[in-house]
């Protein structure tokens, strides 16, 4: 090849070798680092959310964390190449006025040196691995003095005011007494039946409200005594 040649390809070398340049530096930016997205339950970004790595060389060992907050778009990412090891990711954001753990699209631990996605959503759970009262709020339900309904049978109906898809759950026991929980803080019509019979329902009796007994209590969920959002109804036979 003469050296006119050279010459004429000279400028699609040099683009070749800025191409290649810059996918290596993206490739150094992604490598060792973890990034993703939060978005709610309809799919929508959820910004200010704060998301933490955290590593920990061995049981007991020494432990170490960093967060980001998501943006507008939320989207995070964070720099863990400095620690070699497993990184686990974790993230928490406030939705309908309360704070909730997200769910991640997977719970696998990663290498720092890596390149890693993990995105994260608002999911309404009965139960989870880290509480017994799962993420969202509840409904607490007692029976009333002198009834002795088994709670442990009683059905529970919450139809959402405004519309929304109906939740039938039979009740749970907890600490906290009969509950159902993961539920979207919002106002209900609540019903409860036993053995397929209504039950009569009220608001829980406190000493500035009295009871009102209907077929049905409409009431939206507050923050409770541990900030979740809770409603505390009684039932009674008819």
């Amino acid at each position: 090849m003469g050296t006119g040649n050279l010459g004429r390809w000279a400028p699609f070398a040099v683009a070749a070798v800025v191409s290649s340049m810059a996918v290596d530096a993206c490739a150094y930016q992604s490598a060792g680092s973890v990034r993703g997205r939060v978005v709610d339950e309809r799919g929508r970004p959820v910004a200010g959310a704060t998301v933490t790595a955290r590593y920990q060389s061995n049981p007991g060992g020494v432990s170490y964390s960093r967060s980001a907050t998501t943006d507008a778009n939320g989207n995070y990412s964070i720099r863990v190449a400095d620690r070699p090891g497993a990184w686990s990711v974790h993230a928490q954001a406030r939705v309908d006025g309360m704070q909730m753990n997200l769910t991640p699209s997977s719970e696998e631990l990663f290498a720092s040196n890596a390149s890693t996605v993990r995105n994260f959503s608002v999911r309404y759970a009965e139960q989870t691995a880290d509480s017994a009262y799962g993420s969202g709020g509840m409904v607490v339900v007692n029976s009333s003095i002198g009834d002795y309904t088994p709670m442990e049978e009683v059905e529970v109906t919450l139809r959402p005011v405004g519309g929304g898809e109906a939740i039938t759950r039979r009740l749970r026991a907890t600490g906290e007494g009969y509950v159902v929980t993961g539920l979207r803080p919002q106002t209900y019509e609540v019903t409860a039946r036993h053995n397929g019979r209504p039950l009569q329902m009220s608001l829980r009796l406190t000493p500035t409200r009295p009871y009102r007994w209907g077929p049905s209590v409409t009431a939206a969920l507050e923050p409770g005594p541990s900030g979740r959002p809770q409603l505390a109804v009684e039932v009674r036979a008819r």
